[in-house]
């Protein structure tokens, strides 16, 4: 029965042991309870400034990343603009590709969704997607090379440039999937863009499939171009 006793008082110890190192363990509580202990519960003002990287929302290791996530951001918003100005060109009435148009115009859209996404979860990580101006050339800009993408596409060649690029844009979020150890930075990246580029990917190489063999046979090339832009409307 002592024994037994005895066992209990061990175990009540021991969690009151842990509690204690909770309690202590932890800087934001740490810096709050040496403000407190400067006098800021008295109702002037603390010799102490609150420091905000002691209760930040950064943790695990998406810090790590931010380079790689700025570069993202960018290169979504880059291309977002380039799909754009893509539509608007199958969109006027010499070329009269109107379902060209409304293709390219919803990939603008997601992929100005996507950098939003981006940057929003950037933000709720506690990190910031703000203009940085230094050697690495990090941070939230606009590509100075934009308007080199820029030209009057053909059809197959509209389809060939963002094939391309979602291979590329593929690429680099596998391999930072690959790389990152943060779990819930892994979690997002799946759900928001490996499954999105697996159907898109396939879904480009499927026009492609469809669409080169028919305007190889320049009989009835116009046709077939009419014809797909029609399916695509």
């Amino acid at each position: 029965m002592a024994g037994m006793f005895m066992s209990q008082i061990a175990v009540i110890l021991v969690a009151l042991f842990g509690c204690a190192n909770l309690v202590h363990a932890g800087k934001c509580s740490d810096h709050l309870l040496s403000l407190s202990a400067d006098g800021w519960s008295d109702g002037y003002e603390s010799a102490s400034q609150y420091d905000f990287s002691a209760c930040t929302a950064v943790f695990s290791t998406f810090e790590r990343h931010l380079p790689q996530v700025h570069n993202l951001i960018n290169e979504h918003i880059a291309q977002s603009f380039v799909y754009s100005i893509m539509s608007s060109h199958f969109d006027t009435d010499a070329e009269n590709r109107l379902g060209f148009a409304k293709y390219l115009d919803h990939l603008a859209d997601t992929m100005w969704d996507d950098a939003i996404a981006l940057v929003k979860y950037t933000g709720k990580r506690g990190s910031s997607v703000a203009p940085i101006l230094d050697d690495e050339n990090t941070g939230l800009r606009l590509s100075a090379n934009l308007n080199d993408g820029i030209k009057p596409w053909t059809e197959i060649e509209a389809l060939a440039l963002i094939q391309d690029h979602h291979h590329n844009l593929a690429s680099k979020i596998h391999h930072l999937h690959g790389n990152t150890r943060d779990t819930s930075f892994s979690h997002f990246l799946e759900n928001q863009f490996t499954s999105q580029h697996v159907e898109r990917i396939r879904e480009l190489a499927g026009h492609m499939t469809n669409l080169v063999p028919m305007y190889q046979e320049t009989s009835g090339s116009d046709l077939a171009l009419y014809l797909f832009d029609q399916s695509l409307a």
